[in-house]
C-alpha cells in the first residue's frame, strides 16, 4: 500500500496556501511535492516535470496554477525519481538511493504517479487530470499503459511533447541501435548504473540502464517518433481519454527540418492518431514557453 501524508494535520483548509506533501512509492522511495487544495468536486491536476529538472523551475507551472486556483481545481507538483540530474532520495528504512535524470528508468516512473494519485484519492478527488512536460508527456502517456491507477485518468494534457528518437537519429547516425545492445550488455553484466561513455551522449551522460529504457525498441519507446513517415503510432491509437496537446511553434526538440518535421505537422500527427485530442500552437515560443506562459495557462484553464 502507497502511504500519503499531509504535514501533521493530515489534511489542508485553506485553498489559497502551497502544502508540502510526503509520499512513499510502492518500492518505498519518499517523494515530495507542492499541493493546492481545491474543489473536490473537480478534476485534480499532477504535474509531472521534465528531464534534469524539477517541480517548481519553470514559469509556466506557476501560471497554470494561478490560473487552474481560480477555477477551484487542485493540484499537485510531483517530485520523481527522474528530479533533477543525480538526486538521492531516502528510501522507509532511512537509506539513501541516488537516481535522478541520469538514473531513473521510464519503466518505473509509472510508482511515482501512482503515489501521487494515491494521495489525492485519500485527500477525496475523484477524477486526475495528469500534466507532463517535455519527458513528462512519455510518462503521462506510459501511465495509461503501465499504472496501477490508469483508470482515475480522466484527462491529459500534453506539453511541449518531443521526438526523442530524431534527436538520437540525428546525435549518433548508423549507430543508435547498437548503442542500445550495448546497454542491454551493460545491464546484463550489472553494470547498468555505469555511464555511457560516448561522445554522441556527452551533452546528457546518462546511465546505461536510463540509456535503455529511453531507447528499448518498442512502442512505448516510439510515442513521438514524428520523424519516422511510415509509422501509425499505435499508442497513440490507444489513448481513449481527452488529450490536449500545446506546443510552441519554435520547440527545438520537435522542430526537425533534416526530416521534413514541424511543430504544426507533428501537431496534425497526434491530432490524427488521438481519437479525442485538441491542439494548440503558440507563435513563437520554445520548449518551455518563456515568455508565452499566460497562453500556456489560459488553454490548460479552459481544457481542465
Amino acid at each position: 500500500m502507497v502511504r500519503a501524508e499531509v504535514g501533521k494535520d493530515d489534511g489542508v483548509k485553506n485553498m489559497n496556501s502551497y502544502n508540502l506533501i510526503n509520499v512513499i512509492t510502492e518500492d518505498n522511495i519518499r517523494l515530495n511535492g507542492l499541493y493546492s487544495l481545491g474543489d473536490k468536486t473537480k478534476s485534480a491536476c499532477i504535474f509531472i516535470h521534465g528531464f534534469t529538472t524539477d517541480f517548481y523551475s519553470h514559469q509556466f507551472y506557476h501560471s497554470i496554477t494561478d490560473k487552474l486556483k481560480k477555477q477551484s481545481n487542485a493540484v499537485v507538483f510531483a517530485q520523481t525519481r527522474g528530479t533533477g540530474i543525480q538526486t538521492e532520495f531516502l528510501k522507509t528504512d532511512g537509506e539513501g538511493v541516488f537516481i535522478g535524470s541520469y538514473y531513473e528508468k521510464l519503466s518505473e516512473a509509472h510508482l511515482d504517479v501512482s503515489a501521487f494519485i494515491e494521495f489525492l484519492t485519500k485527500e477525496g478527488y475523484k477524477e486526475i487530470v495528469l500534466v507532463g512536460h517535455s519527458l513528462g508527456t512519455i510518462k503521462s502517456v506510459r501511465y495509461l499503459f503501465e499504472g496501477r491507477h490508469k483508470d482515475k485518468i480522466t484527462k491529459l494534457i500534453l506539453l511541449a511533447p518531443f521526438d526523442k528518437n530524431a534527436f538520437m537519429k540525428i546525435k549518433a547516425p548508423g549507430k543508435w541501435h547498437s548503442f542500445v545492445e550495448k546497454a542491454k550488455e551493460k545491464i546484463n553484466e550489472g553494470k547498468g548504473r555505469e555511464i555511457v561513455p560516448v561522445p554522441e551522449w556527452e551533452d546528457y551522460p546518462v546511465s546505461y540502464e536510463t540509456f535503455y529504457s529511453w531507447y528499448e525498441q518498442s512502442d512505448l519507446s516510439c510515442i513521438w517518433d514524428f520523424y519516422r513517415k511510415d509509422y501509425n503510432f499505435p499508442i497513440l491509437q490507444k489513448i481513449k481519454i481527452p488529450v490536449k496537446v500545446i506546443l510552441g511553434e519554435k520547440d527545438d526538440f520537435v522542430n526537425y527540418p533534416q526530416f521534413g518535421v514541424s511543430a504544426q505537422k507533428a501537431l496534425g500527427i497526434i491530432k490524427r492518431y488521438i481519437s479525442s485530442c485538441e491542439t494548440f500552437l503558440i507563435p513563437g515560443s520554445g520548449h518551455t514557453y518563456f515568455g508565452f506562459e499566460k497562453e500556456v495557462a489560459d488553454q490548460v484553464g479552459l481544457f481542465v
